[in-house]
């Protein structure tokens, strides 16, 4: 927890560049440690899930997936990338761990990402965590801890919180498809793309502020413009679903499918699955953004 490269987690933004304009301000290295907890919580003694907890996001960007979509990184190639790095391998080797053995449980499906289409542990906190910071989030996460199991599959627990699950991911999805939100991420993403065309800089390892900083004072005045319109004026940036030559395209985002176990049964094919599905889907749309 003292490396760098968890360290460095504190200072990414976890929901992107929506951490501009909403109230969802917590660092990637707090839900990473909240997976953490969540693991050493269901899996005490296996060390090795453990340590994949700790270093499953240590690959991302700065503003998370804000720019790594759109400017064609992969944060898990980082991320195994940096798990071999001498600081890191050093580090497991003093717990009797292997760099190879935590990528290899990073590459296969387990309770972190959940099987067979299970919610899994990773994304169980991030449900939890954004709803908390959106004020959203009704009941608490301790009590919601005696209601859950989890299995090598991933989550399971009972109807009625399986249903509350099912409301924390739609309203959390709902604030990430929101126009605007999905605005900023894209203009964050095209001042980089514009940074980087000026200079060639590779951004891969910075922190948030960092690399605001950069596009502040960059050779590109698009870029810094951009920069300054999603600090101080995001007032100024417009979201249309009408279409013309001039704006920022923004496509389709995905969306979570994966859904708790219910007493141990999958509820993929029940009509609230279908309906949750159908609800998610509706969100995913397309807008063209200016800055006026």
């Amino acid at each position: 927890m003292q490396s760098s490269y968890l360290r460095r987690l504190k200072h990414l933004a976890h929901y992107g560049a929506g951490s501009f304009v909403s109230s969802v301000t917590h660092s990637r290295l707090e839900h990473t440690l909240g997976v953490w907890k969540l693991t050493a919580h269901f899996f005490p003694d296996w060390n090795e899930l453990r340590a994949a907890a700790l270093l499953h996001d240590i690959g991302h960007l700065p503003f998370s997936h804000a720019i790594e979509r759109t400017l064609g990184y992969n944060h898990h190639e980082l991320t195994e990338t940096y798990i071999q790095s001498d600081e890191i391998q050093t580090l497991l080797h003093k717990a009797g761990l292997a760099s190879d053995q935590i990528c290899d449980l990073l590459n296969k499906q387990s309770p972190l990402t959940g099987a067979n289409d299970v919610l899994g542990l990773d994304h169980l906190d991030s449900f939890i965590r954004d709803s908390y910071m959106l004020g959203e989030l009704n009941g608490s996460s301790f009590d919601l801890l005696s209601t859950l199991s989890c299995t090598d599959e991933g989550i399971s627990t009972d109807a009625q919180t399986a249903e509350w699950i099912l409301d924390l991911i739609l309203k959390d999805h709902q604030m990430m498809h929101s126009p605007l939100l999905k605005a900023v991420d894209r203009l964050l993403s095209e001042a980089v793309r514009l940074h980087q065309l000026s200079v060639g800089d590779d951004v891969s390892f910075l922190i948030d502020a960092q690399l605001t900083a950069t596009l502040l004072q960059s050779s590109s005045k698009k870029a810094q413009n951009i920069i300054h319109t999603l600090l101080f004026e995001p007032s100024r940036i417009q979201v249309s679903d009408i279409f013309s030559s001039e704006g920022l395209h923004v496509k389709k985002g995905k969306v979570y499918h994966r859904l708790p176990l219910i007493q141990g049964q999958s509820m993929s094919k029940s009509r609230q699955a279908e309906s949750h599905t159908d609800h998610l889907n509706q969100l995913r749309k397309e807008y063209e953004i200016t800055i006026l």
